[in-house]
């Protein structure tokens, strides 16, 4: 399972489950965060509201109801000059006594509402302020009252908490991202032993899939074991019906063969068509049957093995030819042996016919999946316009030599047939180079 829609399902769960795992941590973050403001905004508002109404309490009037003094209330603060804690008691606006950490500043006291609020102090530093409205006793005039504090109090108390909060919630999201990549690991454990066992059937080292050790799998295993049970019947039923189809075909060529002879016809022309018609049948029959093959899971055929042996029968037929084989000896088709056989038999046999002294076999991985067979022979080569009609089916350059001209047309379907591809070019020792591309069984582990 590279752009986000190649990305593994690992890296999609963690990506997933660390996307939210933040998201609620910032969440949780900001909470935390706020419940402390919250408490250090309330402390701070409890502390004004008590130097308010001591304030209140040490207010002292004549007879007539005017404001005389106050008592000395809140401690050293409120005497310092410009300390950042005031208070005042005013009358319609106008200061009628002040602490003396105001000097001969006053507080702009916006209309005096419940609850805290914010202004600002002589030095225009933020303050958080409380205010209220009493009267003297009797019939005096209506006060406001009013006390502030300096808002970096508070500002100071968060700070001190922001640090150690963002320590603990980095450490409780690498402990989180530690389990979410644990969690996810041991969770797809089971897709990758899954996946190894189908690269094992794959590659032919096991018929069927092991039975699944999680619940939630064992449907897809079933379904995938049954596919490839399937895939097996379907194929034997196609050769089974492929060979009932050569007996049938087979039969009726082999007595018209024999009729002819028996009546002693040396018709060259008759003869002629029967023999084709004889190859035609056979590269058919091997094609029908490449269709299934090429499509059946498992098989895996030693590209080395089959070269030996067919370099043993060249060999033989052609004693004055030196071939000269390189080849991995880990290299393995994706196909069956028979038509690596029909592949390579063909192509050796062409470069040993028309080869002087030498026929070259490299063999090699072009990529992890790709087989690439080359065959070169010092013959006389082909022009370009040869090289083009060599492959079509029945096209000869020399009827001095044995042969029906089918060879390189039955190579170049089956190649295809198994998704590969067949090329003619020049060669370097002037003759002609065939190379085959094919699909390369991997490697077992």
């Amino acid at each position: 399972m590279s752009s986000a829609m190649n990305l593994s399902l690992r890296a999609r769960l963690l990506g997933s489950a660390g996307l939210w795992s933040a998201l609620a941590l910032i969440a949780v973050g900001i909470f935390i965060y706020w419940l402390f403001k919250a408490h250090a905004e309330r402390t701070f508002d409890a502390r004004l509201e008590a130097n308010l109404l001591g304030l209140m309490a040490s207010v002292e009037f004549n007879e007539q109801g005017q404001l005389v003094k106050t008592r000395d209330v809140g401690g050293p603060q409120f005497d310092r000059i410009y300390s950042g804690w005031y208070w005042q008691i005013a009358h319609e606006g106008e200061v009628l006594i002040a602490s003396r950490s105001l000097l001969d500043a006053s507080l702009a006291v916006p209309p005096v509402s419940a609850g805290a609020f914010s202004l600002a102090g002589p030095d225009k530093e933020p303050l958080r302020a409380r205010a209220r409205q009493f009267s003297a006793p009797g019939s005096g005039p209506g006060l406001t009252i009013t006390v502030a504090g300096p808002q970096q109090d508070i500002d100071h108390a968060l700070s001190q908490i922001i640090l150690p909060l963002g320590a603990s919630l980095a450490a409780l999201g690498i402990g989180l991202g530690l389990a979410v990549w644990w969690q996810v690991r041991w969770g797809l454990t089971p897709l990758t032993r899954l996946r190894r066992d189908l690269l094992a059937v794959r590659q032919g080292r096991r018929d069927r899939l092991a039975l699944a050790t999680v619940e939630e799998l064992k449907p897809l295993v079933e379904e995938i074991n049954a596919l490839v049970q399937h895939n097996r019947e379907v194929i034997a039923r196609s050769r089974q019906h492929v060979g009932n189809l050569a007996h049938g075909l087979k039969t009726p060529l082999a007595m018209l063969v024999n009729t002819l002879t028996k009546a002693q016809v040396n018709d060259p022309v008759i003869s002629e068509a029967l023999t084709r018609l004889q190859r035609l049948v056979d590269h058919h029959l091997r094609r029908a049957r490449a269709v299934g093959a090429g499509y059946h899971l498992g098989e895996r055929t030693s590209v080395a093995d089959t070269l030996e042996g067919l370099v043993v029968v060249m060999r033989h037929v052609y004693p004055q030819v030196a071939i000269d084989v390189r080849c991995d000896p880990e290299l393995a088709f994706r196909g069956e042996s028979q038509d690596l056989d029909e592949l390579l038999g063909n192509l050796l046999d062409n470069a040993c016919k028309w080869a002087q002294r030498q026929v070259t076999v490299e063999a090699h991985l072009e990529t992890p999946n790709t087989l690439h067979l080359v065959i070169s022979d010092d013959g006389p080569g082909m022009s370009e316009q040869q090289r083009v009609k060599a492959v079509e089916r029945g096209e000869r350059f020399d009827e001095s030599t044995p042969g029906d001209g089918l060879g390189l047309a039955i190579v170049q379907d089956l190649a295809q047939l198994y998704g590969g591809q067949l090329t003619l070019a020049e060669g370097s020792a002037g003759g002609l180079s065939v190379q085959l591309v094919l699909p390369a069984a991997e490697r077992p582990p």
